[in-house]
């Protein structure tokens, strides 16, 4: 970045560059305002290699929002580079060695390319690719090279395209037999069984600090043995005298 230049001032720059340095068609800008004539809020629109990239904010002139638009613009561009999880094709710059290497691996033919274009005042190719049976064609590029790589990239994009169908009918078919082993019920959803309720006799004898049934013996008014009376004295008296006699 050059000294004494804001740094808004340098996205439009940036994004050209990035744009020349790829062989892709310029940014183009598109404004809208949505304030009044006599305060103006403009929001701008770049076009980059067939994506729309808009500005967050509205601004009083033209300049700001286009390089507020440029700003995201470029924003986006670094966060697909940086992101692992997915392969990123956008930058077609190693597309023509990646599909080249993949031929090598998967012991396939290598990739014929043929290139048209040049003849013109402002020079334009267009690359046509034959790999593994199938034709690919590339967009309008600035020159030969840039034109194989987009042609190499097209044919990329379809290859991952089937493979992530393949990847996910894998996952369908296991979640489809992960079901059928562990069936969904509602039985989840429904309340714990409540505790069975003691009757009005049984909850007497239920201990609140135990919570147990306390041992209760049986009352009886009569007694499997018979109780022998006492002896009167007379009685005794008279045992005595026949002891005597």
């Amino acid at each position: 970045m050059s000294k004494g230049l804001p740094e808004l001032v340098m996205y439009k720059n940036r994004l050209q560059e990035y744009t020349q340095k790829l062989g892709l068609p310029l940014p183009e800008y598109l404004i809208r305002n949505e304030g009044f004539q006599h305060a103006p809020k403009f929001r701008a629109r770049v076009l980059v290699n067939g994506k729309s990239y808009v500005s967050v904010g509205t601004f009083p002139q033209r300049k700001e929002a286009e390089q507020d638009a440029a700003k995201v613009a470029l924003q986006s561009i670094n966060e697909a580079r940086n992101d692992g999880g997915c392969p990123n094709v956008q930058d077609p710059t190693y597309c023509k060695m990646i599909l080249f290497e993949y031929a090598v691996k998967m012991n396939l033919k290598r990739p014929e390319y043929s290139t048209t274009g040049g003849e013109q005042i402002r020079p334009v190719f267009m690359s046509t690719l034959i790999f593994d049976g199938k034709v690919y064609q590339s967009e309008e590029a600035r020159s030969k090279k840039i034109a194989e790589q987009l042609a190499a990239r097209v044919a990329i994009q379809s290859l991952l395209g089937i493979l992530q169908q393949i990847i996910n009918s894998k996952y369908k078919a296991q979640d489809s037999v992960y079901e059928a082993k562990n069936p969904r019920s509602n039985q989840s959803n429904l309340p714990a069984p409540s505790a069975p309720v003691a009757s009005s006799r049984m909850a007497n004898y239920i201990s609140p600090s135990t919570s147990k049934l306390e041992s209760v013996s049986p009352t009886c008014n009569c007694s499997s043995e018979t109780k022998r009376k006492p002896q009167t004295s007379n009685q005794t008296q008279k045992k005595l005298r026949r002891h005597l006699q």
